[in-house]
Formats: structure tokens, sequence, C-alpha cells
């Protein structure tokens, strides 16, 4: 929720931008584009009071519309601006006001005395916001003082600042600050509300924002009520300690020097947590190393071959490894058969050794054919009965029409199934009656047996099926194969972090050392192995073929190689514009702290994140991330000796643990009431903004430079 106390919406004066000029349904665009939602229109000594009713009317509902001016204040000569902004309940006095005191003057040689504008517009329940230093005209410190004087309330008067670091600054030395658009140009607007101050506390009025400047407790108690929290008691240092935390869906901070057991309260509250069904571990700023997360080394990386769209080839070297030579019939056999004279009556009359064996080959890859398409079917008629939503798109009818020629298809291809593997197993059956006769009439008779067949095909056929498994086994070792590429994280100006995986199938040629085996720890046998299948390849049709198969299985450990997927080799790495890099420590606590805060959890248990880490990326990256978890409603619970961390983030709830010679006490509090309190009750309430500077991490200084910090006005 931002605010923006300083906006035109009219070129009033010459020297303003005819791009201050807005028409509403412009502005309603506009706004509904921001998170804007407290808006005043501070025109140059002018309030259009048609106006501001219809920009009101606009955009209720999405953004508040407060009355105000920008005067142009003299006082001894000098001339400076000065913002009044008055209860909207009031805008028709102030409308009248403001024409009183202008009367006929121009507005660009119009000024007004500060005693004017007290006296004016006090009783009008306002805030005067002073343009301040570098906030050209400004008023002065004398000026100023004198605001204070005589106001009614001292608190109305803020210092306009040029940016939230300015105002930061400011608070620092004790004055009330903010800063606002002033804008010149709506069409930049979107980019200009970006650094607007965030009110952290849902206001809903402007008398309740006056009341958060007044610090009013009551108002702020009611509004933090409405924030979910759960009070939690805990024992991180044995029952004898006792704790209860109080614990918001928004930004807690835990603070305090170190030693004082902020850790210890993290993990107690993670096994709390976990205790009662969520999952949460204790975030621990470089308890873990960048390379060992996204696992390098590959100690849990594996990847299967099939998923990479390449065939694994397990079958093909199981066949490959056990592949026997089939022999031809040797021209002696025949010689042999025809020399030798029939001597057995019997045997001469018996003819069925006459007969040649039928082709059972083609009556097998027939039968398996017609397999083939009878399964595709049915995985086909499976897939479109489990698919309903394709059965509600065609329909009831025709659904049942393609069931129904789909079962009549499966019937009619499995009839015909039938049929090729009687025909098969019919000739597979006469071919080994045939061999077993001719057997049997050899052995009984002494007769030479009849060589049935030259062996020339199954010769020919296991060479060309060998040649067919080793060619497939190659061709997928070949097969190039795409990086796997995980963002890593955002290292700023340098560019997005990448964990990039090279994968590469062992051919026997590489000899990388980069590259590492997923299954075994040496790359030898592998290497080796591939190296052969080339080998066999050459020797297919060559009468050492047998030879260099049995030097495959020589190899030692080839056991270990039965797929493609034991040969794949990996090299993981960082990559950063597409360059191999390796992250500092300080780059790889950026990328894992960011990497830990974009993770969708309920709970965020976090220690010290601002370790290793440039105050620059806390507040431009981590900060906005805390308090994006919050606005989702995260409990994001922060141990932190990081101004930007326990201030810029506004949180809801401040827990200090302090140590003195009486031991440990724990305070709770909010920068809003700028109050911390014992939580037993038995030592004063401690001012938040004081314990904040002398704790946490550079002191005074640095903390009044920690831009944003409007809530603590």
């Amino acid at each position: 929720m931002q605010i923006d106390i300083h906006t035109h919406t009219k070129k009033v004066k010459q020297g303003d931008s005819e791009h201050r000029n807005i028409d509403v349904d412009r502005f309603l665009e506009i706004i509904k584009e921001t998170d804007v939602k407290i808006l005043a229109i501070t025109n140059h000594n002018h309030f259009d009071h048609d106006q501001y009713i219809e920009f009101k009317n606009k955009v209720d509902g999405i953004c508040q519309i407060w009355p105000g001016v920008e005067f142009d204040v003299l006082e001894e000569g000098r001339r400076a601006h000065l913002i009044i902004i008055v209860n909207p309940k009031n805008s028709q006095a102030f409308n009248d006001k403001v024409g009183e005191v202008i009367g006929n003057s121009s507005v660009d040689t119009f000024a007004i005395s500060i005693d004017d504008v007290i006296s004016k517009f006090d009783t009008l329940d306002t805030i005067f916001i002073a343009h301040y230093h570098s906030k050209k005209p400004n008023l002065t410190d004398t000026d100023v003082e004198k605001l204070v004087s005589l106001v009614s309330n001292k608190k109305r008067v803020l210092k306009e600042a040029s940016n939230s670091i300015s105002a930061g600054i400011y608070i620092n030395h004790g004055h009330n600050s903010i800063h606002g658009s002033d804008v010149h140009n709506w069409n930049d607007y979107g980019n200009i509300a970006e650094n607007l101050p965030e009110l952290r506390l849902p206001v809903e009025s402007f008398e309740q924002f006056c009341l958060l400047l007044d610090k009013d407790d009551a108002t702020i108690k009611t509004i933090l009520d409405k924030k979910t929290k759960e009070t939690i008691q805990i024992n991180p240092f044995g029952v004898a300690e006792l704790i209860n935390i109080d614990i918001y869906n928004d930004i807690n901070i835990l603070f305090g020097s170190k030693g004082t057991g902020k850790t210890e309260i993290l993990r107690a509250l993670s096994n709390y947590y976990n205790g009662i069904g969520f999952r949460t571990d204790v975030y621990e700023s470089n308890a873990k190393r960048l390379d060992v997360v996204f696992d390098l080394k590959g100690n849990q990386y594996n990847v299967d071959t099939e998923s990479l769209g390449i065939d694994n080839c397990s079958a093909e070297f199981t066949l490959l490894k056990n592949a026997t030579e089939k022999n031809i019939t040797s021209l002696s056999a025949y010689t042999r058969y025809y020399s030798a004279e029939a001597t057995n009556k019997i045997s001469k009359n018996i003819k069925i050794d006459k007969f040649t064996q039928l082709d059972e080959n083609s009556s097998k890859r027939s039968f398996e054919e017609i397999k083939d398409n009878l399964k595709e079917i049915r995985e086909f008629k499976g897939y479109f009965n489990n698919d309903t939503k394709l059965q509600a798109v065609i329909g009831d009818e025709l659904f049942q029409e393609l069931d129904d020629v789909l079962s009549k298809i499966i019937d009619k291809v499995n009839s015909e199934s039938e049929k090729r593997i009687i025909d098969y197993k019919s000739i597979s059956l006469f071919n080994n009656l045939i061999k077993l006769f001719v057997s049997e009439i050899s052995r009984k008779t002494g007769q030479p047996e009849k060589p049935i067949k030259t062996g020339f095909y199954e010769y020919a056929s296991n060479r060309i099926a060998i040649e067919k498994d080793v060619r497939k086994i190659l061709e997928n070792i070949s097969k190039p194969i795409e990086a796997q590429i995980e963002y890593v994280g955002d290292l700023g100006e340098k560019g997005k972090l990448y964990c990039t995986t090279n994968l590469i199938s062992q051919d026997g040629k590489i000899t990388d050392s980069k590259y590492k085996h997923m299954l075994s720890t040496t790359k030898i046998p592998q290497k080796l192995v591939a190296a052969q299948i080339e080998i066999i390849h050459r020797h297919i049709y060559s009468n050492a073929l047998f030879e260099k198969i049995t030097e495959l299985k020589n190899i030692e450990s080839s056991e270990m190689v039965n797929s493609i997927d034991d040969l794949l080799l990996f090299y993981r790495h960082f990559t950063l514009n597409d360059q191999v890099y390796t992250p500092s420590n300080g780059e790889s606590s950026m990328v894992l702290l960011h990497n830990e805060l974009l993770k969708d959890k309920e709970i965020y248990l976090i220690d010290e994140p601002e370790k290793s880490l440039g105050n620059d990326y806390i507040s431009d990256v981590i900060v906005p991330l805390i308090k994006e978890r919050a606005r989702s409603g995260k409990r994001v619970i922060i141990a932190t000796h990081d101004a930007n961390i326990a201030v810029r983030t506004l949180p809801y709830n401040s827990i200090y643990r302090e140590h003195d010679v009486n031991g440990y006490c724990t305070y709770s509090g909010n920068p809003f009431s700028n109050s911390l309190v014992c939580n037993t009750g038995q030592k004063p309430n401690l001012d938040w903004k004081l314990i904040s500077m002398k704790t946490l991490e550079g002191g005074k200084s640095a903390f009044g430079e920690r831009g944003k910090i409007y809530a603590n006005s």
C-alpha cells in the first residue's frame, strides 16, 4: 500500500508542464496499474473542488483521494513551498478558505505567510508538509521551527524530502519526513509510483493516518489485531526459560546481540511447526555451498537415455555378447552322403528324408506382422475407451459406433492371426519331422545323414542380425544430446546464472577429464567396450568377427556395460552468458537466499541472511522479496543484525533478545508504536528506534541512511 502526498492534476502556473493535465478516465486507468492507495491532489495555489469530487468518486474503492494545495510561502523575502492536506470531510470548507486567501491574485505571483496558513487552515484537521533541504524551493530550519511552534499538533508537521534516502536521514535526526511524486508527466507515473513511500499498516481513512502520525497505541493495536497472528510457547533453552512469541502472517524480525540465542529460537520454531504438520527448516546463510546444492559432482544426478530420445539398446548388447556363428553345411557332408551306398532295405523305401524343408521364415514374419497390428489396434482401443474428454466431444453415438468398428476389426485381425500362427507352426512342425527322420535313419542304419539345407540362409541372417545390432548401438552412441539447462539465479548486472549439464555417450575416443561417468568411478571399461564395438562393426563379414566378439567379452569389467545408459558421460557446471563460470562465496549466498525466498512455502525461517551479501543487493532484491512474501500472507521469521532487513521491511513484529548481568530477556514490539515490551512484564518498555540503532549492524549513522522507513514517521 503506497501513498503519494504530492501530485498535480492541472497545469496552473506558467512554469508547469502541460503533461500535468489529466482527465478523470486516464487518471483511473493509471491508478489501477499502481499500488497507490492514498493520493493527495496538491496543485499550485489552486484547489478545484469539482475536479476533486469527480476524481474521488471515480476511484472510489480503489484509492483514497485527499484534498490539498501547494502554497507559495513568503518568509522574510524568501519564497518556499508548503503543502497542506486537510481531512476530506472538510473539502468544501477547504475550498472556501483557498478561494478566500487567493482571491483575485494571480497563481503565478501569489504568496502567503506561515502565520496566515496556520490561522486559516489549522482548524480544518490539517497535515503540513514543508519542502526541505534539497527539495526546492525549501523552508529553512528557522521556518520549520516557526511552523511547528504555531500548529495545534506538532506531529502533523512533516518535512518533504526529495527521495527515500533523504527521508530516512531526516527521520534519524528526529524529524517526521515523507516524499511524494510531484508528478510532471502522468505518462511516467507508473514508474515513479514504484519508489513512493509504502504504508505497511493498512490505512483506511485520513483520521487513521493522523492517529498513526500521533503514534496512537490504540489505533496501532487495532490495525495489528486485524492481521492473523499466533501465540507460540517454545523452550529453546530448556524448560527453565519458556518463551511466548507472537508470530504474524507477515514479517517477524528477531534481533539482538550475538550469543543471545536467536538461532536456537528459530530452530525451536521449526520444531514447533513441524510438529503441527508443516515441513520447515531453518535456512542458515553459508551453511550450504552452491556447487553442493546443485550437485555439480553428480552424486545424486541420474538420467535415463530413453527420456533423451535415445534407445538404450540393452537387447542389442545382450544379443551381441551372446552371438555365436551359424555354420554353413560343408561340401564334404554332401560327398559323404551321396558316395555312401544305401544298404538298409527299409531305409531305401523311406521317402520322407528326400523331402525339401519348407520356408518357415516367411510364415513367421507374416504372423509377427499381424501380431504387431493386433497389438497396436488394441492399444488404440484402450486409449480411446479411457479418454473421457474425447467421449464427451464426439458424443455417445459416435463413440459407440467407433467402439463397435474397432471391436469388429480386432475380431477379424485376431482370426487372421490364428490362421497365420497355425500356418507357421505347421511348417515348423513339418521341418522338424524331416530333420528328426533324417537323423534317426542315419543313426539306425549307420548311413551318413543327408544334408537338409545348405545353412547359408542362417549364416547370412546371423551376420546381418549382428550388423543391425551393432549399427543400432553405434547410431545411438553417436546421437547428439541437447544440454540440460537449469536456472540458478540472478547475479544482477553480471547476468543470470545457470547450471548446465552436457551429456555425451562414450564412443571409445573421449578422453576429456571434465566428463564423468554416472554409474562408475572408472572410465576404462566403457571406453574399451565402445572402441571394441566399433572394431566389431568393421569385421562383420570377416572370418575374425567372432574373435572380435570374444575380445569384447574378455575386456575386464565389460559386464558393467549392458546398455547405452552405461556409456553415458556428463559434465555439470555453472554458466554465465554462455561461458563456464565459478560464482564467488558472496554470489553463492545471493543465489541461495534468493531461491529460498522464491520457494512457495507457508513459513520462512531465515538465519542471518545478510552474511556475505552487500547492502545494495539486500536493499534492491532481498527486501522487496521479503515484502512480497509478506503481502502473500506468508509467515516470514528472520534473525538478523542488518538494519536494511530489520528496518526497511517494516516488520509487524520485532522480537528483541537482551542479555545483561541479570540474564536474558525477550521483548516484542514494532516500529509503528516505537516500543518494545518485556514479555514477562518485569522490565520497563524500550524505545524500538534507539534499541535498533544500538543493536543492528552499522549503528546510528548507517541506520539513518536506510531508505523507505516512512512508517516510523
